[in-house]
Formats: structure tokens, sequence, C-alpha cells
């Protein structure tokens, strides 16, 4: 009853076609996760929300949740499922420097109910000795880790076993893929157990339904730089090949794109069909508001304006309150 040590799965020999399979039952990984950590080979699951949900209601309810969030997205929705909650806002290291953690902290309580929240970055070992003392002093005896797919939930894990584990520990497997840890992954560190647990899937993001050059597109991979759009009038601006904005401003505006630097954004023409043949959505927004393009990024203007997004089948925009 042996587990991966990458995606928490059991380990069998049996069927090759089957999640856990190894050629060798005393191996630490699986196959899929073996391809994936070496060759960057990714193969999908047939895993849906539900049963990542089915494991997810196993946590104790006196455990400590540290919530992950990517900060492009901001995806909070279940985060009141939790009592006892840590959140961790992932990935700080895209947003540019000027925006300050005060202010983006300021803004998560100014949302949402919460006393504790850490904003980090993995990749930059920003704030993770924070992160640490806080788990470090807390007195849940478990510590679960939860977060939408590629909040950068299994990097951060795969950062404190790097900074605070011993040089045997193997690190839990990472990708850009949707689904890659696909069940609870205990970790001892230290004196602590935390817990990887699968990414939930947020149906509404473009990453879940595009292939693996087009992530590497839209995931940003270094801080980003805004692309600002000066307009008046009427107008069609497009976000490479995934988004249409057609907008009606009555004053000069501006539309300022917070997306991965490797996107092409362009003015179009109004009379150019390109892209109306996706899905339309309509929002009448003024400079408190901003538009989320789940999976790509956001967008915000200074002025009222009216937008009509066209966007990939089942992708879903929405309106929050402006972040910046």
């Amino acid at each position: 009853m042996t587990k991966c040590l990458g995606c928490g799965v059991l380990l069998q020999d049996k069927n090759i076609n089957e999640i856990g399979y190894t050629d060798n039952i005393s191996n630490n990984l699986c196959k899929r996760c073996f391809r994936l950590t070496n060759y960057g080979e990714y193969k999908s699951v047939s895993f849906s929300n539900s049963d990542y949900k089915r494991l997810l209601k196993t946590i104790p309810k006196e455990a400590l949740v540290v919530y992950t969030a990517d900060i492009l997205s901001l995806n909070l929705d279940r985060i009141s499922d939790y009592s006892n909650v840590l959140l961790v806002i992932t990935k700080r290291d895209v947003i540019p420097k000027s925006i300050k953690d005060e202010k983006i902290i300021n803004y998560i309580k100014n949302s949402i109910n919460i006393e504790n929240v850490i904003v980090v970055s993995s990749k930059k070992n920003y704030n993770i000795d924070n992160l640490y003392n806080f788990l470090c002093k807390n007195k849940s005896k478990s510590i679960y880790f939860v977060g939408d797919t590629n909040s950068g939930k299994s990097t951060l894990i795969n950062k404190l076993i790097k900074n605070y584990g011993s040089s045997e520990q193997n690190f839990i497997t990472v990708s850009m893929y949707p689904s890659t840890t696909l069940s609870i992954v205990p970790i001892q560190l230290m004196n602590l157990v935390i817990i990887d647990t699968p990414g939930l899937i947020d149906d509404k993001s473009i990453i879940n339904y595009v292939n693996k050059e087009d992530l590497k597109k839209l995931l940003p991979s270094k801080e980003i730089k805004p692309k600002s759009c000066q307009i008046s009038g009427s107008g069609s601006i497009v976000i490479d090949k995934y988004v249409r904005v057609d907008y009606t401003s009555k004053n000069d505006n501006s539309i300022v794109f917070y997306t991965s630097n490797m996107l092409n954004i362009r003015f179009n023409s109004l009379k150019n069909d390109y892209l109306k043949n996706l899905n339309e959505y309509t929002f009448e927004v003024d400079r408190k508001k901003d538009i989320v393009l789940p999976g790509i990024g956001f967008i915000k203007i200074s002025n009222p304006i009216k937008i009509i997004i066209y966007v990939p089948n089942k992708v879903i925009p929405y309106v929050r309150n402006s972040f910046i």
C-alpha cells in the first residue's frame, strides 16, 4: 500500500493504463510523475472536482488550512468552507513591485472576513521564513494546504521542503498542468506534518481548456509589465488569440491589461469579426472595478465604460472591486 511521493496515489504494477502505475513497486514515483518530472510529459487523468471535494471533506475541523490563492485571480470562493485558515497569496513576483504588500492585504481583508494573510513568492523565496514561523507557532496537529489548480500550492510546499526539510526528502510533483496532485500527500517537515491536497479545478479558468504551448504563453514567468491602451469613443482590442474586448467610452479613457508579457495585445477594427465567434459578456464598469479574465489576468480602466468581452467556451469573466 505504498503511495507515490509525487502525486499521492497508491502505486500499482498491474495495469499500465491506470493511475499509480510503476514498473517496479519499490519505486517512489508512479510512471506519470516520473515522466512529468524528468521529461515534461503530461498525461491527463479522469479525476473531477467531485473526486477532489470528497478528499477535502476528510480534513479535520480542528486542522489549520493553508489556503493558497494566485495573486492574479484571487479566487477566494471556497475559503469560507474552513474555520481555522491562513490565506497565502502566491506568485508575488509577477505583480509590479510598486504595489505594496500592505495594499494587497488590506484589499483582501476588505473583501472577506479573515485574520491571517501572508503574501509570498516561492520563486524569489520571499516571505517563506514568515510563513514557516507562522506554521511552527500553530497549535493544530495537522496542516493542510488547499487551493485551486495552478495556485502555486505544490510549488510552495517544495520550497518549504528545500528550505527546512532534510536533504534526503523527495519533492512532490509540480507542473503547470491541471490535476498534477491526485491525492493527499503527507510531508514530514522538521517537527511539522504538512499535507498537500489535489488542486480544485476552477471551471471558469482558461487554463483547463488549452494545450501546453498556450499554457506557456498564458502563465506569467516574470514580473508583469502592464500594457496601457489610450482610447476614446468606440473600438476593439484583442489579447492574442484568446480574448476580444470591444469598448464604448463617453470620455477619453485608458484600459490597462495585467497579463503575461508573452501575450500580444493590439488594437482591432470593430468591423473585423476576429474572435467574435467566442462567447459574449457585457459589463459596464468604472475605475473602482476590475474585469477578471480567469487564467489570463485582469483589466483595469480609468473612467466609466461599456465593455463587451469575447472569451472561449466555458471561460467566465467577472467583475470585482479594483485590486490596484
